[in-house]
């Protein structure tokens, strides 16, 4: 439904070719919600936390991916056909799940950019990636070799029992 007011609309709100979707009023002295639906479209469904929560963390996942991807051209022999398929496995160790998908007080990220910067460090170190030097491997993460991320590529995840999983899976 359009709603067009035409001449002075006074001196509150005032409406110009808006399209109105859904109205929540309460009804007087109830506790009941009145929903009021106007226009073409139905009501969106709101989907479950569970399966939001899931979608969320899916695309996560493939932003992860999308972004440890960028480091291929680093991949050593062995592990160019596994290199994706491990990054799957990693992010599916209990611990690392449990971190990977918050991105804390991180800019410009959904998910845990320096954890994933710590996995990387770990994979070069068991020779997952022929690059070591941490300032190539930040310039083809970010673009820009002065990233923040070039600080957390130097170092293991601070999680001790995370970090001997992502060895023992890297070891198999």
């Amino acid at each position: 439904m359009d709603i067009r007011i035409e001449g002075n609309p006074g001196t509150g709100n005032h409406f110009t070719d808006i399209h109105i979707q859904h109205v929540e009023t309460y009804a007087p002295n109830a506790t009941t919600v009145i929903n009021n639906h106007y226009g073409d479209k139905k009501p969106l469904r709101q989907p479950s936390d569970a399966a939001g929560k899931e979608v969320e963390r899916l695309r996560c996942r493939s932003e992860i991916m999308q972004y440890v991807g960028n480091l291929r051209p680093f991949v050593t022999s062995p592990w160019k056909n596994r290199y994706e398929s491990i990054w799957q496995d990693i992010m599916d160790i209990p611990e690392v799940a449990a971190a990977i998908y918050d991105p804390g007080r991180q800019k410009d990220t959904t998910f845990n950019r320096n954890l994933v910067a710590n996995i990387i460090y770990i994979m070069y170190s068991n020779d997952v990636l022929a690059e070591k030097n941490a300032t190539s491997l930040t310039k083809a993460l970010e673009g820009n070799k002065d990233h923040a991320v070039r600080a957390q590529l130097v170092k293991e995840p601070d999680d001790r029992e995370m970090t001997a999983k992502v060895r023992a899976l890297l070891q198999r």
